[in-house]
């Protein structure tokens, strides 16, 4: 048991459809749950969100300003029964530079036009 974050792709052409792809997941990397919910909306358990090209360019912006003085109040970590770490060490910067590079790697790949985006959490 645990906090699992995955990312889907669905074609736009078939909105109805229970077929995703998965473009990206991430395992307890609670900051990432915090900032959907305060900068995409509320995040339910098992519930898909979408998350728009807007919604990625300001995850990159902020996950690139992210220092050691500032990544509490940024990129903030959260507590919660079974959400993983709340320090903000090593495996929180390991995180930050995988999610970085997932981001980076989504925003130059990624058809928003045909596709969308949709987070889904698990806890």
């Amino acid at each position: 048991m645990g906090l699992d974050l995955w990312f889907f792709e669905q074609m736009r052409a078939l909105p109805d459809s229970d077929h995703y792809e998965t473009t990206g997941y991430f395992r307890k990397v609670n900051p990432l749950l915090y900032w959907i919910d305060r900068h995409v909306g509320q995040v339910y358990n098992r519930n898909l969100m979408e998350i728009t090209e807007m919604h990625l360019i300001l995850l990159l912006s902020d996950l690139q300003s992210l220092t050691p003085d500032n990544c509490c109040a940024v990129f903030p970590t959260i507590e919660g029964f079974f959400y993983g770490y709340t320090d903000y060490g090593e495996a929180y910067w390991q995180d930050i530079h995988t999610l970085t590079r997932w981001v980076k790697e989504t925003l130059d790949t990624f058809d928003f036009d045909k596709n969308r985006l949709l987070f889904y959490a698990w806890w």
